[in-house]
């Protein structure tokens, strides 16, 4: 299933928290174990967005309801943090520490 965050309304999330109780957490399911089967981050990320006041399960519409034989696409209503969105903050955070601007050179 691939999912689609739909802002039309307008709703944004807050930038992806950088501080060391967030990072701890995101490194515990990037790393979850060994006796883990997979790792956990596609879960911390929903948790993230239900924190930050996004509905996870809330789909404004169905692109692609899977029965062909393809992946499932849907449109969420609410916006989710990705992979994206914690790469994109860390990155900004990194620069800061450095000095840096937030603009790409």
């Amino acid at each position: 299933m691939v999912s689609m965050s739909d802002n039309a309304g307008g709703r944004q999330l807050p930038p992806f928290p950088v501080d060391d109780g967030t990072l701890d957490l995101l490194w515990t399911a990037l790393h979850p174990g060994p006796e883990a089967e997979r790792s956990s981050l596609g879960d911390f990320l929903d948790l993230m967005s239900q924190l930050g006041g996004s509905d996870t399960n809330a789909v404004a519409e169905v692109l692609n309801d899977g029965t062909d034989g393809n992946p499932a696409i849907l449109l969420m209503r609410d916006p989710q943090y990705s992979d994206h969105c914690v790469i994109s903050a860390l990155i900004t955070e990194i620069r800061r520490l450095r000095g840096a601007s937030d603009e790409p050179v």
